[in-house]
């Protein structure tokens, strides 16, 4: 504490530290004497100039104060100039993006597909500063063509224009002429970027604008002429007609036709590269331009069964198989309800595939649609004989004609085809065996179907329906399924790789025996094939002796042994060998398994899929035991475990 007038603590330390000399403390009584008198006849350096450290220690002082000073001023200064710069580009830049520089892009509020359309780019400065190294980039949308160019391109598209100056107070004007390409109710969108750089001023700047407008019409038409019936199995024509009416050129077009299933084009005219069966390629439709096609095929199908062509006209790109759609359409005939109507399933399905060595259970349905009753008629049923086992056939009243090579129903086996009332219907039932093995004797033979075709004839028409055929065939097709089989064997002198261990086993003695792995296929190729099975207890892995397939893996933990054959082609195991594997196995047998045939492996299963008919195939084979029937130097006296 100190009171007002009092030097405070610092200036008495500033006092003692700048005196003449330093300060003493009070002499006691008697020494004062003494020393003045020591002090008159002894003269010091320090004494010689009192005053030269103080007056040093104060410049320095000062000086550094000063300094500091003066460092601090700076910062200030540098700190608030570029504060200031930073405010000034930034008001600078948003007072002339705002204000001062803009950019459009004009053009009509609505769009014609192909007509060439004027697009006005425009650039407005209204600064005081000259705009510099400018350029503008459109974006425009897939399909459209710019003025001059040969090729539309059916991704976006880019293009630049250069700005090179724009002074003070004017503008830039660049008009561009393009066709868009698009289907009706497309909105078409060019977004634009200006890049520029104000005068005196090294940073670059943008501005952006957008166009959007729809195409309201496609000056082109495609016509179809086709009957709204026509007749399962007759020849069927149809007349397709493109017209354009636009003013401009519409560039690389082309015609693609997707036909409906069941549909078998025999000629065209104009015909389509054989590379593109459904595709007509056209080039640049003029105006005014008339293009004619014309197709001639059989359409096969149910009755009252749609029968739809697809067609579009537009750009396609076959190198990304795209199209750019202008304009598309369906159109086609229903399938007739025919005078006579037969119709056959196989298991309740019209398609489908069928197993070699199972049974086929089929039905036949007719029906009279002819105003008048049908009398005497005939239902035949014809299949390939090569894949049936003949005399496994059998039908509900009717019979198996050998001369027909065809199942067969008359007046004389089935009442009702006496006499038919009109709307008046039935139905047979009818049954075989397929063949294990289709008919395979060269590598050709492969991928069969099953084709099943049912006739219904009427041998006394109406007298109003004379002369009218009222014939018709049905016609479905299934495809056959390939096999896949599995065969194992586990022989112990019959080895390619020597075996070793006592023969019969002995109780905690390992024997080694050579386990056969065999794979054989159908008349189809078989994807993803791979063989499992499990090794039971006593059992060691022991070595893969050989495989000519693929790669046999163990799991240890699991005991788990799978063989990864991949591809098995057809006539695997019949025109070409069977694919093997062969591993080592060790029995190590238990006092409890005395007199007995222990498992070397249980549980073997192969699988796969049917490249043809996409059917999931397996196989399974018996667990393979010690009891070395296939063998043929083993005698069943060495097939059971001894003490």
């Amino acid at each position: 504490m100190y009171t007002e007038g009092a030097m405070s603590p610092l200036e008495d330390i500033r006092e003692d530290l700048y005196a003449t000399q330093p300060s003493e403390p009070a002499a006691r009584p008697g020494e004062a004497a003494s020393r003045r008198e020591e002090a008159a006849g002894v003269r010091t350096a320090w004494e010689e100039e009192p005053s030269a450290a103080p007056r040093l220690m104060d410049r320095f002082y000062l000086a550094r104060l000063r300094t500091r000073r003066l460092s601090a001023r700076t910062a200030v200064t540098l700190a608030l100039f570029a504060l200031l710069g930073i405010a000034a580009f930034i008001g600078y830049t948003v007072f002339l993006g705002r204000s001062d520089v803009e950019l459009e892009i004009r053009g009509p509020d609505q769009l014609t597909a192909g007509e060439p359309t004027i697009l006005a780019v425009r650039i407005v400065n209204r600064s005081s500063a000259t705009l510099k190294d400018g350029a503008v980039t459109l974006n425009l949308p897939p399909g459209a063509l710019i003025s001059g160019r040969e090729t539309v391109s059916l991704g976006p598209l880019r293009e630049r224009l250069a700005v090179e100056e724009i002074p003070a107070g004017g503008e830039f004007l660049r008009e561009l002429r393009i066709q868009f390409l698009g289907r009706s109710g497309d909105v078409e969108r060019i977004s634009g970027l200006f890049l520029y750089r104000p005068e005196n001023v090294q940073t670059k700047l943008t501005r952006q604008a957008e166009f959007l407008a729809p195409i309201v019409r496609v000056p082109v038409v495609i016509t179809v002429d086709a009957p709204g019936e026509a007749a399962a199995g007759e020849e069927l024509t149809l007349a397709i007609g493109v017209d354009t009416e636009t003013s401009a050129p519409l560039p690389q077009m082309s015609l693609g036709i997707d036909f409906p299933p069941g549909f078998e084009l025999r000629a065209a005219d104009p015909a389509p590269p054989a590379e593109m069966p459904n595709l007509w390629p056209l080039g640049n439709l003029g105006a005014g331009i008339s293009t004619k096609i014309v197709l001639r095929g059989v359409l096969q199908g149910d009755p009252q069964e749609p029968k739809p062509f697809h067609l579009r006209l537009g750009r396609y790109d076959p190198a990304a198989k795209s199209w750019l759609i202008l304009t598309e359409t369906t159109a086609g005939p229903v399938i007739a309800s025919p005078f006579l109507l037969v119709e056959t399933t196989v298991g309740g399905n019209r398609r489908g595939a069928l197993v070699p060595g199972t049974r086929v259970e089929g039905s036949v349905r007719f029906r009279n649609n002819l105003p008048q009753k049908a009398e005497n008629l005939t239902v035949t049923v014809s299949f390939p004989e090569q894949f049936v086992e003949l005399e496994t056939v059998q039908a509900e009243d009717g019979f198996y004609d050998v001369t027909r090579r065809a199942l067969t129903w008359n007046p004389a086996s089935a009442r009702e085809l006496r006499e038919l009332a009109p709307g008046a219907e039935g139905a047979f039932t009818f049954s075989f065996n397929l063949k294990h093995n289709p008919p395979v004797r060269s590598f050709a033979d492969k991928n069969f179907s099953f084709p099943i075709t049912t006739a219904i004839d009427s041998g006394t028409p109406p007298p109003e329906f004379r002369g009218v055929a009222l014939a018709y065939r049905d016609r479905i097709t299934f495809q056959i399924v390939s096999r896949l089989t599995i065969a194992a064997r586990a022989p112990y002198y019959d080895s390619p790789a020597g075996n070793s261990g006592p023969l019969p086993p002995r109780v905690r003695e390992p024997t080694t025996y050579s386990v056969f792995l065999q794979l054989g296929s159908g008349a189809n190729d078989v994807e993803d094939v791979s063989v499992k099975a499990a090794l039971p207890g006593g059992v060691e892995f022991g070595r893969v002796i050989g495989s000519d397939a693929g790669t046999v893996e163990f799991n240890a933990a699991s005991r788990e042994l799978v063989w990864r054959v991949g591809r098995l082609a057809a006539a695997t195991g019949t025109l070409r060998p069977h694919a093997a594997a062969i591993i080592e196995l060790a029995l190590t047998p238990a006092e409890n398994q005395v007199g007995s045939s222990p498992p070397l492996l249980l549980g073997i299963i192969a699988s796969g899929q049917d490249s043809f008919t996409a059917s999931e195939l397996s196989a399974t084979a018996g667990d393979v035991t010690i009891e070395l029937g296939t063998d043929s130097r083993s005698n069943f006296r060495e097939w059971r475990v001894v003490p």
